[in-house]
């Protein structure tokens, strides 16, 4: 049986992932580009159900488990720029797809959203997030200055000195908080709305995996509850594997980040090992169950 970790090698997931693989002698490969040689795909789908080959020299069948991590991307040399971007759709929408027909583990089997919309907002997930029992920050999106003013005097009014702007296509944050800020601002919404959140205190990281979730760092005093609403919102999500900021707002600890492709270098040595020992039990679970009874 073989182990696919979809991905570069030099990726510390992947890497630290097929170290641990390795070293309980199980087959792992790590795979940058999926469609390409020797890779020849066939997908068919009958009454039957589905059957799919990627690899000549490894069936369907006989993969244990797969990591999504990247699929790469179609080198544009030679292309016509729409030729390419036409191209690059349909090998992603190839992927999706055969990735969906897998019987084995598929560590994060991604859907079109997640992949297509990689970066955003973190109001993109406000309603997965609200129905798992997460706070988010208060946020107002707009083009109207006057609602942008409106957004600011309510935050002082709380005690709170300016506000944040995240742009829609990214996560980045912008303190905004004298009159000088506020009036580029202003000038940005005559072209487009704009995002502000409350600002809010220092960020904690945690990493979901499978019914695990890791910390990074000293647990807040409402760890327990917390965890309860972020290994719900984990598979609502239908992520196996997820990285989420938080930070405490004026009504608690809210979710300030989400990322579907979490970065170990994100995280400490001791969270990135608890990270990694957590992806290879889902994806060797047998295995695993062997290690934890051997003595240390």
């Amino acid at each position: 049986m073989m182990h696919l970790l979809l991905g570069h090698p030099d990726d510390p997931c992947c890497a630290g992932v097929f170290a641990r693989l390795e070293a309980r002698s199980l087959a792992v490969r790590v795979i940058a580009e999926p469609l390409a040689p020797p890779a020849r795909l066939t997908w068919h789908l009958d009454a039957a159900g589905v059957t799919s080959s990627l690899y000549p020299d490894i069936s369907d069948t006989e993969i244990a488990g797969i990591l999504v991590r990247d699929i790469g991307l179609l080198d544009p040399q030679g292309w016509d720029p729409a030729d390419h971007a036409y191209m690059q759709a349909e090998s992603r929408a190839v992927i999706l797809a055969w990735l969906a027909s897998l019987a084995c583990p598929v560590i994060n089997r991604p859907d079109a959203t997640q992949w297509y919309g990689a970066g955003a907002p973190i109001f993109a997930w406000r309603t997965l997030l609200h129905g798992s029992g997460l706070l988010l920050p208060e946020l107002v999106v707009t083009s109207n200055p006057d609602a942008a003013r409106a957004f600011r005097c309510r935050l002082a009014r709380d005690g709170v000195a300016g506000a944040v702007y995240v742009p829609v296509t990214g996560a980045a944050g912008y303190l905004l908080g004298d009159d000088e800020a506020w009036e580029r601002l202003a000038a940005l919404q005559m072209r487009a709305p704009v995002c502000l959140t409350e600002p809010h205190g220092p960020v904690t990281l945690v990493c979901v995996v499978g019914d695990e979730v890791i910390w990074d760092g000293s647990l807040p005093p409402e760890a327990a509850d917390l965890e309860l609403a972020l290994s719900r919102f984990a598979a609502a999500a239908r992520l196996t594997f997820v990285e989420i900021a938080l930070a405490r707002v004026r009504g608690g600890i809210a979710v300030v980040l989400v990322e579907p492709k979490p970065r170990l270098e994100h995280f400490t040595e001791n969270a990135r090992d608890q990270i990694l020992d957590a992806i290879v039990a889902l994806l060797a679970p047998a295995v695993a169950l062997v290690d934890s009874r051997v003595p240390a």
